[in-house]
C-alpha cells in the first residue's frame, strides 16, 4: 500500500469517526485507592459507538505494518526482524498516523482521569499512545515489569498509564495483574526477555511473597485501568479462540532532568539493538 493509498484510507476512516460526549470521573475513594495500591479501574471510559470505531481503526492498523509509522510496529517478545507469526505485536504512537485519536472520548477522559489521580490540572499533562494485540491461542505472556523501566534514565518522570481493552479482558485472554503497593519502590533491575536485547519486552523478578499478593484485574471492553509508572504488572497468555485487543495511553508531566543517572544497563543494550533494526 502506497502512502497515497494509506492517506485515502485514513480519510475514509476519519469520516466515520463518531462524536462521543461521555463524561466520567473518579471518586475520592478511587483516588485514595490509586494512591495506596498504585492502580484503579473504571468500568466505562468511552461510548459503544466510539469503541466500535476504535476497533475498526485498530484492526486496520494491525492488518499491515506499513500502515503504522515507520518502525513503530514490532513484536514485543520476539527479536526484531525475525521471521514468523507475531505473538505479541505492539504499535507505537497511533495518534501520529491518525491525529483524530486525540479527539476521542477515550483520550479526553483518560487525560482528565489521569489528572484527577495525580491531583493536577489536566492541561499540564502530555500523552502518547500504544496498542498491544494478543492473537488467539498464541498471544504471549507479558512478564512482570514496571513501565518506567523502559524510559530514558536521564529523566525524572511523574506518569501513569491508562489501559483500555477493546474486547472484554479476562484471565483467560490475558487481562493485567498488579502487585498492590509496588509503585512505592524504585525502578527495579530489569532484563530483556530471553536475555536478548533485540527482544523489546523487559522483565523483572518480584519476590515470591509479592507475586502471591498479585491481583488480576478483569476489565470489560470500553472500561479502563490506570496504573502508576512504577506499579509492577504483568498479563497472562491468550488461551481463547478470540483476539484480545488493548489500547493504552501514557500520561505524564514534562519529564525533568535527573540530578544523577541511575544504572540501567538494559536501556543501553536495548538502544543498540533498536538502532540496528532493518526497517522496510
Amino acid at each position: 500500500m502506497s502512502e497515497a493509498q494509506i492517506a485515502e484510507a485514513v480519510e475514509d476512516i476519519l469520516a466515520r469517526q463518531p462524536a462521543a460526549t461521555l463524561e466520567v470521573t473518579f471518586s475520592e475513594a478511587d483516588i485514595a485507592a490509586f494512591e495506596g495500591e498504585g492502580y484503579v479501574w473504571i468500568p466505562r471510559i468511552t461510548t459503544d459507538e466510539e469503541l466500535a470505531w476504535l476497533r475498526e481503526v485498530y484492526d486496520w492498523l494491525f492488518e499491515d505494518k506499513r500502515r503504522a509509522l515507520r518502525g513503530a510496529h514490532f513484536d514485543l517478545v520476539r527479536p526484531y526482524d525475525s521471521d514468523g507469526e507475531d505473538r505479541l505485536p505492539q504499535l507505537l504512537a497511533p495518534e501520529k498516523r491518525l491525529p483524530s485519536l486525540t479527539a476521542t472520548a477515550f483520550w479526553r477522559n483518560g487525560r482528565q482521569l489521569a489528572a484527577q489521580l495525580m491531583r493536577l490540572d489536566s492541561e499540564l499533562l502530555e500523552g502518547w499512545g500504544h496498542m498491544i494485540r494478543k492473537p488467539p491461542r498464541i498471544g504471549e505472556t507479558l512478564p512482570w515489569h514496571q513501565d518506567e523501566a523502559y524510559w530514558d534514565p536521564s529523566l525524572v518522570y511523574r506518569a501513569l498509564g491508562c489501559w483500555m481493552p477493546l474486547d472484554d479482558a479476562t484471565e483467560e485472554n490475558g487481562c493485567m495483574s498488579f502487585i498492590p503497593g509496588s509503585h512505592a519502590s524504585e525502578v527495579l533491575p530489569h532484563r530483556h526477555v530471553g536475555d536478548d536485547p533485540a527482544v523489546h519486552a523487559l522483565f523483572t523478578t518480584p519476590a515470591e511473597a509479592d507475586i502471591a499478593r498479585a491481583k488480576p484485574v478483569p476489565v470489560p471492553a470500553g472500561g479502563a485501568v490506570f496504573h502508576h509508572s512504577r506499579t509492577l504488572h504483568a498479563s497472562g497468555p491468550n488461551t481463547t479462540a478470540h483476539v484480545r485487543r488493548a489500547y493504552a495511553n501514557e500520561w505524564q508531566l514534562t519529564p525533568q532532568q535527573a540530578q544523577a543517572m541511575p544504572d540501567r544497563p538494559w536501556i543501553a543494550q536495548g538502544r543498540t539493538a533498536w538502532a540496528a533494526r532493518k526497517l522496510d
